[in-house]
């Protein structure tokens, strides 16, 4: 069987994978979706189990968010202690979003309410059982050899995208290199169906020396343990039924556990593509970024790169132009974004790496020291958030300078290369507002519509791609335009991101 598809080939169908189905579906693209398991991941080997504020973001624009929304659980805390007590508390209050926690449930209903969706837009199709065996490409179209228990055959398509995990064979085929970062040590994960006396909205974690761990609750009735396997210590004997009670009982002596779901060890570790783009094939999650297992950030850094890519595979679908360039920055923007959140997470792997008490000792005073001081607290948790990231944005092909203006790199709460801002207080602009395939040039200046108008007609004469017309003007007597006596425009792309703001005098 040799078939060709009119979308895009996504090879992969984890949490990545069905994320970027629906965002292509969003811009009425068609995809198909090639899956090696047969079923969703099993519902007590729990895997990714989070969901941070800006995945939440990228979950209300779906117009999805009620579906996890009804099955997770919140957290709102960060507490971290050592032996004798509580360090410090970070909470969610202190993010500018409406979503000031973050949300909790497995990966199996993660991966169940995206496949549900996805399959009733009718232009997702998902194939479980059928494993990619190889991929190459030629200049009009991508191809993979595929094996089903119906038998073996060659797909083709436009575009593909390789979602398929860290050991990504579609990777591998194209002959893409990989850095890999090891920090020396092993990690483990096991998850419990347990009560306890443990706040159930609060991450604890603590900075034994001896070995360190923690405590997450993720659904009803189940938790999340996580701790450092020792040297001396095999990942078999640390992850054994034995192994796990014993270390729990001593941390948790009155937990009524029901039973051991799932526990697994990890090499604690980082790795990166050197491209995520090879021609017509792009790569996207752990086939791109394989991310240590910390706070869910590998499944929301890949998730939210499938939202970074999808509108630049539809407009190079849609528009039937070649938009090269955009595919590019993608690679360019993404690898830049994951490497950020990997060094945030080496930070933490060093942490987990100290045995030594005096160095414990250090660490616990420093932060003691640091917990009166509140904006330290929610700079953290705006990185943990990924509401902080700014993606480099200079040189790129949709950055714009209209003749004459004067680039700006921050106006009031817009900052280039951020998300747009929510603008507290204010009813008539939000950035989940519905936005399409196009750019979108907002006046967040002087407020003066038919000058605008006209402004914006000059500008959009120069701009190679397309861009909403209708201007998005927010409240004239925003708090954030500072008096300003100057016409400021932003251009935003249809993900969000701030590319350029100027100011025309």
């Amino acid at each position: 069987m040799n078939t060709f598809h009119n979308g895009v080939l996504i090879v992969g169908g984890g949490p990545v994978g069905l994320a970027l189905s629906l965002v292509l579906s969003k811009y009425k693209i068609p995809s198909l979706i090639l899956e090696a398991r047969d079923e969703p991941t099993s519902k007590d080997e729990s895997r990714a189990i989070t969901w941070m504020p800006r995945g939440m973001e990228f979950l209300e624009w779906l117009g999805i968010f009620s579906h996890f929304n009804e099955k997770g659980v919140r957290r709102i805390l960060h507490q971290f202690e050592n032996q004798r007590g509580k360090l410090l508390g970070w909470s969610f209050d202190t993010l500018e979003t409406p979503y000031q926690f973050s949300l909790q449930l497995p990966q199996h209903d993660t991966e169940v309410i995206l496949e549900d969706i996805a399959r009733k837009t009718g232009i997702v199709e998902i194939r479980r059982g059928h494993k990619v065996l190889g991929a190459a490409q030629t200049k009009d179209k991508v191809t993979v050899k595929v094996q089903s228990k119906e038998g073996s055959y060659e797909l083709s398509a436009p575009l593909g995208v390789g979602c398929d995990g860290a050991s990504s064979v579609i990777r591998g085929k194209l002959g893409i290199d990989k850095t890999w970062r090891d920090y020396g040590m092993d990690s483990a994960v096991a998850d419990f169906e347990m009560e306890c006396g443990l706040p159930k909205n609060i991450s604890n974690i603590v900075l034994d020396p001896y070995r360190p761990y923690g405590f997450f609750y993720f659904a009803p009735r189940r938790w999340r343990f996580i701790y450092r396997i020792n040297k001396g210590e095999s990942r078999e004997e640390a992850t054994s039924a034995d192994f796990i009670s014993k270390l729990l009982k001593e941390r948790l002596p009155d937990a009524n556990v029901r039973q051991m779901l799932w526990a697994s060890a990890f090499r604690l570790g980082q790795g990166q593509s050197h491209t995520y783009r090879k021609g017509r094939w792009l790569l996207a999650g752990d086939a791109a970024h394989a991310m240590g297992p910390s706070a869910g950030a590998g499944m929301m850094v890949g998730i939210l790169g499938a939202w970074r890519l999808g509108w630049r595979l539809a407009l190079s679908l849609k528009t039937h132009k070649d938009f090269s360039a955009f595919l590019d920055d993608y690679s360019v923007e993404q690898r830049v974004g994951a490497s950020e959140i990997q060094n945030n997470n080496a930070l933490i792997f060093r942490n987990i790496a100290i045995t030594n008490l005096f160095l414990a000792e250090g660490r616990s005073l420093l932060i003691k020291t640091i917990s009166n001081l509140s904006a330290i607290g929610k700079k953290a948790m705006e990185k943990e958030a990924l509401l902080s990231q700014i993606l480099p944005v200079d040189h790129s092909f949709d950055q714009i300078r209209p003749e004459g203006s004067i680039s700006l790199k921050k106006f009031g709460k817009w900052v280039t290369g951020k998300r747009v801002p929510y603008i507290l207080e204010e009813t008539d602009f939000h950035p989940l507002r519905k936005m399409g395939l196009e750019h979108s040039l907002i006046s967040i200046g002087r407020y003066q519509p038919e000058e605008e108008k006209r402004l914006f007609a000059d500008i959009y004469k120069g701009i190679a791609f397309p861009v909403n017309k209708d201007l998005l003007i927010p409240n004239k007597n925003s708090k954030y335009r500072n008096g300003s006596q100057a016409y400021i425009f932003a251009l935003v792309r249809p993900d969000q991101h701030i590319i350029s703001i100027f100011k025309i005098k």
